[in-house]
C-alpha cells in the first residue's frame, strides 16, 4: 500500500479573506517506516474559460523537512498560511477562477505523494472584520485589505480607441494616383470604371481624414480623463471632457458611459483572427443635457459627470486572454455628424469593510 495524504481545513466552509491565516493539519499515515524528506504546500490560482486556460502556481512554503513516519502510525503536521491578497475567487459567465492548496510528500527520491483542497478567497464584509477583530492585538492589519487584480495587460489605463490618422492620407493619396495613372494611360472601359471607383474611394478616404482633424482642431482637442483612476466598488468616480476650440462651437451630443465586461480570447491558428467572447456585467449611459453643449471660443471647457462603482460590482481581473474589464468613454458628435470617441479603462477593487 502506498502512504496516505489527507489534508484538514480548520474552516470546513473553506471561505478566506486576504491577508488571513488559512491553518489546517495534514495528516500522514505510512504503512512502512519511511522518512519524509520535505512536505511542501503551495497556493496556487487557475482561470478556467471558454477561451484559453491560464494558471499561476505559488511560491512553495516548507511545512516539515527530516520527518520521520512510523509504520501504520498516523503523523500529523499542522500548518498556518497566509491567504493571498488576490485575485479573488470569481464565478463568472466565461471565465472563472479558483483557488487552491496543493500538499506534496516527498518520500525519498521516487516516491511522491500529493493532496489538495479548494480555497474560496473572498472580500473582507464589515461583519467578517469584526468577527474576526476579537481585539485590537488579533485584528487584521490594514495591508491585508490590498487587492492584487492578477497580470493585468500592459497600458491598462489611458487606452485611446481613436483610429490613426496617418492611415487615411496615405490610403486617399494611393487611391487616387492609381485612377489618375489608369485614365492617363488610356486603358480600357472596364479599367476605367474600375479607376472612377478607386478615385471615389480615395477622396473618400481623404474627406474623411479631413474632416477628423478638423474636428480635432476644432474642438482642442478633446481629452478624456477620470479621477480616481484606481477605486473601490461603492465609490464615485468623476469623467471630465475637456475642450478648447478655436471657434465658437455648438455641439449635437456628448454621450458618457460606464461599463464592466468579461472578454476572453481563444488564440486561432491565424494569427489574425483570434476568436472574442465577451459577456457584459454592468452597463451606463448619460447624454450630458444641451445646455451645457455651448463651447465658447478661446476657453477651455470642462464636461463633467458622475459615476457611482455599484456596490456590488466585481473587483477588476486580468490573466492573458482573460480579463474582466471595466472601462470609461466618451462619445461627442458635432452638428455636421463628426464623432470623436475615446475610453479609458479603470481598476475596481473590492468595497472597503
Amino acid at each position: 500500500m502506498s502512504p496516505r495524504l489527507t489534508l484538514h481545513l480548520d474552516r470546513r466552509d473553506a471561505v478566506h479573506r486576504p491577508g488571513e491565516l488559512i491553518t489546517g493539519r495534514v495528516e500522514i499515515v505510512c504503512p512502512e517506516s519511511k522518512r519524509c524528506d520535505e512536505l511542501v504546500a503551495s497556493l496556487d490560482w487557475d482561470v478556467e474559460s471558454r477561451g484559453e486556460p491560464y494558471a499561476v502556481r505559488g511560491a512553495p512554503i516548507v511545512l516539515a523537512a527530516g520527518l520521520a513516519l512510523p509504520a501504520g502510525e498516523s503523523t500529523v503536521v499542522p500548518f498556518e498560511i497566509p491567504a493571498p491578497a488576490g485575485p479573488l475567487t470569481y464565478h463568472g459567465h466565461i471565465l472563472t477562477v479558483s483557488w487552491t492548496l496543493r500538499v506534496e510528500a516527498k518520500l525519498g527520491w521516487a516516491s511522491r505523494e500529493r493532496v489538495e483542497a479548494r480555497i474560496l478567497l473572498l472580500p473582507w464584509t464589515e461583519e467578517a472584520r469584526a468577527l474576526t477583530a476579537t481585539s485590537y492585538r488579533t485584528a487584521p492589519s490594514r495591508h491585508a485589505l490590498v487587492y492584487n487584480p492578477g497580470p493585468l495587460p500592459e497600458a491598462t489605463l489611458g487606452k485611446r480607441d481613436e483610429p490613426k490618422t496617418l492611415e487615411h492620407p496615405i490610403v486617399g493619396v494611393a487611391l487616387a494616383a492609381a485612377s489618375a495613372a489608369l485614365l492617363v494611360l488610356r486603358a480600357g472601359a472596364f479599367a476605367r470604371v474600375f479607376a472612377l471607383v478607386l478615385l471615389v474611394g480615395g477622396l473618400s478616404a481623404l474627406f474623411a481624414h479631413l474632416r477628423r482633424r478638423t474636428l480635432r482642431e476644432r474642438l482642442g482637442p478633446p481629452e478624456l480623463a477620470v479621477h480616481p483612476e484606481i477605486v473601490r466598488a461603492g465609490e464615485v468616480i468623476t469623467v471630465s471632457v475637456s475642450f478648447k476650440p478655436g471657434r465658437p462651437e455648438v455641439l449635437k451630443e456628448i454621450i458618457v458611459s460606464l461599463a464592466a465586461q468579461e472578454v476572453v480570447v481563444r488564440p486561432s491558428s491565424e494569427p489574425d483572427e483570434p476568436r472574442h467572447y465577451r459577456h457584459s456585467l454592468h452597463g451606463e449611459r448619460r447624454a450630458v443635457d444641451r445646455a451645457r453643449l455651448r463651447l465658447p471660443q478661446g476657453r477651455v471647457t470642462v464636461v463633467q459627470e458622475m459615476f457611482r462603482i455599484p456596490l456590488r460590482a466585481p473587483p477588476s481581473f486580468g490573466a492573458p486572454n482573460n480579463e474582466l474589464r471595466w472601462e470609461v468613454s466618451a462619445t461627442v458628435r458635432t452638428a455636421d455628424l463628426v464623432s470623436w470617441k475615446q475610453t479609458q479603462r479603470i481598476l475596481v477593487h473590492p468595497p472597503a469593510p
